[in-house]
């Protein structure tokens, strides 16, 4: 992969379809599938309004193979035609279709968790949607637009107390099964210390004095620093993310109970 930004757009189309110029290969990403396209393969690239399509070279007297992004702006389309054709090769092969080279783009952590976080939430809404029309059906109207209101919030409630969890669990454990450095303020919620490999790395910390105290764990990179507190602050911060979970299980545990009421009274 290139080191260095692109002075061509990113398209991006519809169905979470992106096109993007890679060094002297073009990147088509669609449903979590990549195909790898060098420029040597291709034959032309036009923009048709709001798609672009990428035309590979093919042997004479076959329909050549056209890969099409639909849904992109117009600008951003005519912008991508132009630079991409400035960077044809004079000499291309001739049938480009063989070239074509296809895997799984790779993620980062964030982009995991965002993606099974929309995907959780979809399901959720689809849940949530059709228990409140078969209450509606069955049941009381009344009962079911609670429920379709009530559920997101209190589920939201419930993740969040959980993920709050996360935080004293992290406090307890690192420090006593990872390592224990002093890391330098560097700003408002930011500390820096290196790591066993030299690697400068930082840690979202709050405070602002001059070195802090985190722990971290070599063989688990990507969980961040947390700081070393006291089993005193530890303890009340345990119970405080606690409480806040219990509370978000109490609501979900209600409209539970509330749908099978609404379906047993129907």
């Amino acid at each position: 992969m290139s080191t260095t930004t692109s002075p061509v757009p990113v398209l991006r189309g519809s169905g979470g379809t992106t096109l993007q110029a890679d060094g002297d290969a073009l990147v088509l990403r669609r449903w979590r599938k990549e195909k790898r396209i060098p420029l040597q393969a291709v034959r032309q690239v036009r923009a048709e309004g709001r798609a672009l399509a990428v035309e590979l070279t093919a042997p004479a007297g076959t329909t050549p193979t056209v890969f099409r992004v639909r849904g992109v702006s117009r600008v951003a389309a005519t912008v991508f035609a132009d630079a991409v054709t400035a960077r044809l090769p004079e000499e291309r092969e001739a049938d480009g279709a063989a070239l074509i080279t296809e895997g799984t783009p790779t993620e980062s952590e964030d982009e995991a968790y965002w993606r099974r976080l929309k995907i959780c939430a979809w399901v959720v809404g689809l849940v949530t949607v059709g228990v409140a029309v078969a209450m509606a059906i069955v049941g009381s109207g009344f009962r079911a637009f609670l429920f379709l209101i009530l559920n997101p919030m209190t589920l939201a409630i419930a993740v969040l107390g959980l993920y709050a969890m996360r935080t004293p669990y992290y406090e307890w454990y690192l420090p006593r099964y990872g390592i224990t450095v002093e890391a330098v303020y560097r700003g408002p919620r930011s500390y820096a210390y290196t790591d066993l490999h030299g690697t400068l790395r930082t840690a979202s910390v709050p405070g602002n004095a001059p070195t802090r105290w985190v722990a971290y764990h070599p063989d688990r990179p990507f969980v961040e620093a947390f700081a070393a507190y006291s089993w005193i602050r530890k303890v009340f911060r345990t119970l405080f993310c606690l409480a806040f979970l219990l509370v978000g299980l109490s609501l979900l545990a209600f409209n539970i109970y509330m749908a099978v009421d609404g379906f047993q009274r129907g």
